[in-house]
C-alpha cells in the first residue's frame, strides 16, 4: 500500500489513462470561497481566507505536482501567476481553461516564467509564443476531455485550484482523487459558495487558526 501511494501518479496515468487529480480550495467557516463582488471584469486585491502558513503550504503543493489548472474567471478576476513564489521548488505547468480566448495577452499566466497550456474551443490565429492551445468540444464532458488532452501531453498530475465552477465540474464528473480543503476562521455574509463533495476524510491538521482537511475519492472514475 505504501509503494502504491508513493507511485500513485504513475499508476493513475498508466492504468486510468489520465493524470492524478488533486482539488484544492480555501473556504470560510460558513462555507464561502470568496465575498460578493459588485463589479466584474476588474482585478481586485485578494481577500485572504487563510493565514500565511497555509498559503505557503499551497505553494509547496504546487511544487509537488506537474501542473496546475484554473478557469477563465479566476484569471480575469485575480490575475494569478500560479507559481511557487513562497516555496523553493519547480513551477508547475499552467493549464488555463479559456473557452472564448477572453484572457488578455498581458495576463500573468502568459509571462513566460513557465509553460502554459490553454484549453479552448477557438480555432483562430494568436500571437502567444509562450503557450500552446488545445481545442476541445465544450458541449460534451469538459473535465474528461481535459484529462484526455493532458494524458496526451504526458502530464501525470494536476492541482486544480478553481474557482468554484471549475472545481465542481470535476467533482460532478467524478474526476478527482484527493481534495485539500483549507478552512479559515473568517465568515462572509454572502459570496461564492464552496464546492460540495463526498469522499473519505483521511487527515485533519491545524495550521494555527486554519484547519486543513484532506479527502480521498472512494469511487474513482
Amino acid at each position: 500500500d505504501e509503494c502504491r501511494d508513493l507511485n500513485k501518479r504513475f499508476f493513475k496515468y498508466h492504468i486510468n489513462k489520465r493524470p492524478y487529480l488533486i482539488l484544492k480550495w480555501a473556504q470560510t467557516e460558513n462555507g464561502f470561497m470568496a465575498p460578493k463582488i459588485e463589479t466584474r471584469g476588474e482585478v481586485k486585491a485578494p481577500v485572504w481566507i487563510t493565514n500565511p502558513q497555509s498559503r505557503q503550504l499551497v505553494h509547496k503543493l504546487r511544487s509537488d505536482e506537474q501542473s496546475i489548472l484554473v478557469g477563465t474567471h479566476t484569471v480575469l478576476t485575480d490575475n494569478p501567476s500560479l507559481t511557487t513564489r513562497d516555496w523553493q521548488g519547480n513551477n508547475p505547468i499552467r493549464i488555463v481553461i479559456d473557452r472564448g480566448l477572453k484572457i488578455p495577452n498581458e495576463a500573468a499566466v502568459f509571462d513566460g516564467t513557465t509553460s502554459t497550456i490553454v484549453i479552448t474551443e477557438k480555432v483562430e490565429s494568436h500571437n502567444r509564443s509562450c503557450c500552446t492551445h488545445e481545442i476541445i468540444d465544450f458541449s460534451n464532458d469538459v473535465p474528461q476531455q481535459i484529462c484526455n488532452v493532458l494524458f496526451q501531453s504526458n502530464i501525470q498530475s494536476v492541482l486544480i485550484e478553481g474557482g468554484a465552477k471549475t472545481l465542481q465540474s470535476f467533482i460532478d464528473s467524478n474526476l478527482w482523487d484527493e481534495a485539500y480543503i483549507f478552512n479559515g476562521a473568517q465568515i462572509f455574509n454572502d459570496g461564492v459558495k464552496a464546492p460540495t463533495l463526498k469522499g473519505k476524510m483521511i487527515s485533519e491538521n491545524n495550521i494555527k487558526c486554519d484547519v486543513l482537511r484532506i479527502y480521498k475519492n472512494t469511487t474513482i472514475r
